[in-house]
């Protein structure tokens, strides 16, 4: 358990606050949707109100990540975000295809919604096209990727946000304030078992000291992609609903879970794990934990 000495970020977006010491804010988990197949609306709306109403429960915020996969899904699914989602919820939107990018942020813009909008992920492949969308359609909060795939180290993610390890001009940081990006959220790049997955987690304090900002990962990729996992079908589901308790042990302020169905899982788990490390951190440390913390809620 860590407490840092460089000072600790602590972003606001709609009513969640992220980053911090360790033990004073609630770990902050984004749930997947519309990964694959067409999207469903109608039970997207009744699993998100049940996985808030388990939120409110345990006091760990959970953020929707809305995967946007085709053009012909920007409308449908931004609409289905400004009529559906509670006014006081951020989301963030997972988009691949650069020109889907832009669409996105110019249509997110038109129903003014920017101002809630959490862009997932400024990376080394960023275009100028993307970039000079970004300027225009500016949104609140952003996720930088750390990953460099010249060095997937600790070292080689710090490398990348601070210069660009010679693979871009620029490095992620800067990038992302010459947006005018003001709440910026660093992605430690959990890769593949074999390819330094570990290093995502040992990244997290390592930047958390560098830089002050708030860091986390998505280190159910890693689970995902350990496909000897799947000869153990009864304790897959246990094993990724688990390993997000690494992020918060290691100082990290949020987690990229998955889909949303497992945040029924995952959400106890880490109020669990917030719980531990709060007692700990006030006890040694003497920071206490916020009034919206699990530790307040459920003790």
């Amino acid at each position: 358990m860590f407490s840092f000495t460089k000072e600790q970020k602590v972003y606001k977006i709609s009513d969640i606050k992220i980053g911090g010491q360790p033990g004073k804010h609630p770990t902050i988990l984004f749930g997947g949707l519309f990964f694959k197949g067409e999207p469903d609306y109608i039970n997207t709306e009744k699993n998100l109100q049940k996985i808030f109403n388990i939120s409110e429960k345990t006091a760990n915020p959970v953020i929707p990540d809305f995967f946007i996969r085709k053009e012909e899904h920007i409308n449908n699914i931004i609409n289905f975000i400004d009529s559906k989602l509670p006014k006081n919820v951020p989301f963030s939107v997972d988009v691949i295809e650069p020109s889907v990018k832009v669409k996105v942020l110019e249509y997110l813009n038109k129903k003014d919604l920017l101002s809630r909008t959490i862009y997932n992920s400024i990376h080394i492949g960023i275009t100028d096209k993307e970039l000079n969308a970004l300027k225009k359609n500016t949104p609140e909060m952003a996720i930088i990727l750390a990953f460099n795939p010249k060095d997937k180290s600790p070292d080689g993610k710090v490398e990348v946000l601070e210069n660009g390890a010679n693979l871009i001009e620029n490095g992620l940081i800067d990038i992302a304030k010459n947006i005018g990006i003001k709440k910026i959220l660093v992605d430690t790049a959990a890769l593949a078992p074999g390819d330094n997955s570990g290093a995502a987690i040992a990244a997290i304090p390592v930047i958390k000291e560098e830089y002050g900002l708030p860091t986390g990962c998505a280190l159910h990729n890693v689970v995902e992609k350990s496909k000897w996992l799947d000869n153990f079908d009864y304790a897959k589901r246990i094993v990724d609903a688990s390993s997000n308790v690494s992020i918060p042990l290691f100082g990290g302020d949020y987690s990229i879970f998955g889909s949303m169905k497992m945040a029924e899982y995952i959400l106890p788990v880490i109020a669990w794990q917030d719980i531990l490390i709060s007692e700990y951190v006030e006890n040694y440390f003497g920071v206490s934990p916020d009034h919206y913390h699990p530790r307040r809620k459920l003790l």
